[in-house]
C-alpha cells in the first residue's frame, strides 16, 4: 500500500487539512499510478491524469483507470488547457529533472487561480545529511554515480542503487523556487524516511521540524 509511505500519508493529511477537493487532478511523474489513485480518492477526483516519461509504467497506470500522457517534464508541454485543473502533485519528481523550471511553469499554466500544487522531495539539509557531512560522508540522495551508491553512512535496501537524483533541494531553496514561479506557500510539512530502521525513533521526532526532516512536503497555491 502506498499509504504506508510516510510522505504519502502526510500529503493526504495536508490536503484534508485544507479541504482540497477537485473533480480534475493531475499527478506529475506518476509512475504506475499507485499514488495517483490514493490521492484521487482522498480529494474525490472524478478524473485523474497520470503524466510520466516511462511508457511501460503508464501501461500499468491505464490499467488502474487513469488517463495517461507520456511527457518529459523537463522539456515537454502538458497536454491540458490553461487554467483547467485545481490540483497538481509531484511526488519525488523535481529532484530528477534537468529543468525543473519547465515543470513548475507548466503546473502554473494548467492550474486555475486558487488551485494548489503539492510537491514532495528529499531534503538536502535533513538532520541525517548534516551529520553525514560533518563526519565526511556523502549526503543521502546526492548521487555521484549512475551505477553505485557511494559514500553514504548506511547502505540500506532503498539506497542499494542510484535513483537518478540530480537536483537536491533544501527547504529554503525550494520555497524560493516556487515563489519565483508565482506560487504562494500555504503549508510545509516534514516526513521521515523509510530506512534504515535504526533511525526510526529519532527520524520520526525530527520529521516534525520540516527543515530537518528527511522528506519535504510543500503545499503551494496559484493566487
Amino acid at each position: 500500500m502506498t499509504m504506508e509511505l510516510p510522505r504519502v500519508n502526510e500529503a493526504v493529511k495536508l490536503l484534508k487539512k485544507f479541504s482540497v477537493k477537485t473533480d480534475v487532478y493531475v499527478d506529475l511523474g506518476c509512475n504506475d499510478g499507485s499514488i495517483t489513485v490514493e490521492i484521487a480518492r482522498a480529494v474525490n477526483a472524478k478524473t485523474a491524469y497520470c503524466i510520466d516519461i516511462d511508457s511501460e509504467a503508464l501501461v500499468k497506470a491505464r490499467g488502474k483507470g487513469l488517463i495517461t500522457y507520456e511527457v518529459d517534464l523537463s522539456t515537454g508541454k502538458i497536454p491540458l488547457s490553461n487554467e483547467s485543473v485545481d490540483l497538481v502533485t509531484a511526488f519525488e519528481v523535481i529532484e530528477h529533472l534537468i529543468n525543473p523550471d519547465n515543470m513548475l511553469r507548466e503546473s502554473n499554466r494548467i492550474l486555475r487561480h486558487g488551485g494548489v500544487l503539492l510537491i514532495t522531495t528529499p531534503n538536502l539539509a535533513s538532520w541525517v545529511n548534516r551529520i553525514a557531512l560533518l563526519l565526511g560522508y556523502q549526503p543521502y540522495n546526492v548521487e555521484v554515480s549512475t551505477e553505485i551508491v557511494a559514500g553514504v553512512p548506511w547502505k540500506a535496501r532503498t539506497f542499494a542503487k542510484p535513483s537518478g537524483h540530480i537536483r537536491p533541494y533544501t527547504l529554503r531553496a525550494l520555497k524560493e523556487l516556487l515563489k519565483y514561479h508565482g506560487f504562494r506557500i500555504i503549508d510545509i510539512k516534514g516526513a521521515p524516511g523509510v530506512e534504515p530502521k535504526e533511525l526510526y525513533v529519532i527520524d520520526h521526532i525530527l520529521s516534525k521540524i520540516p527543515s530537518l526532516s528527511r522528506r519535504l512536503i510543500i503545499l503551494a497555491q496559484k493566487p
